[in-house]
């Protein structure tokens, strides 16, 4: 059994959609706890989301507050999928599966306050939850990790702090230092 999760209810086939791979699939994972941290609009700028060597899931705070912000007052479904044709290893991070053909629903789970479910779901075990602090380990780990993502995924330093609240917020000493390193004048 595979899950997807959504903000949109009473889905009965997935359909694959262009996500930041830049292909046309339906994404699931065989935790579903894991599945529940996409349950509402959220990207590798709110958290550092990887898994421990029980593999359940962990996440790292990229701001003060982001779960809270993120997840308070959303709502989402759960969707159990069976893993016939799901692809692994396609992605970079292996707890990933995708698919490229529509995936037919078996089952949906309403979870009505995000927020609280994945509180609990930390007060089990099942979910690693590091909240935002300023230790020095700390703050290296997700300068470390939001510098990664602003180069990988091609992010215009000139313009982004302009068009992402959090840009301009949390990472905007970041953006001016890499503005200034990728300018040229370093170069002999």
């Amino acid at each position: 059994m595979l899950y997807h999760v959504s903000q949109t209810a009473g889905l009965r086939t997935l359909t694959p959609h262009v996500s930041t791979h830049g292909k046309p699939w339906v994404y699931a994972t065989e935790n579903m706890v894991t599945a529940l941290l996409f349950g509402a609009k959220v990207d590798d700028f709110d958290f550092f989301i990887s898994t421990d060597e029980a593999a359940n899931p962990e996440i790292f705070e990229c701001y003060p507050d982001a779960l809270q912000t993120v997840y308070s007052g959303k709502r989402c479904s759960v969707y159990e999928v069976s893993e016939e044709g799901f692809l692994r290893n396609m992605t970079s991070w292996d707890v990933e599966l995708v698919c490229e053909n529509e995936v037919a629903v078996q089952n949906e789970i309403a979870v009505s306050n995000l927020y609280e479910t994945l509180l609990e779901q930390e007060s089990r075990g099942n979910l690693k939850i590091h909240r935002y602090e300023l230790s020095e380990e700390y703050r290296k780990r997700i300068a470390r990790h939001i510098v990664d993502r602003l180069i990988r995924f091609g992010i215009d330093f000139d313009h982004c702090t302009e068009h992402d609240a959090r840009f301009a917020t949390h990472y905007k000493k970041i953006i001016e230092a890499l503005r200034s390193v990728t300018d040229g004048h370093l170069l002999a």
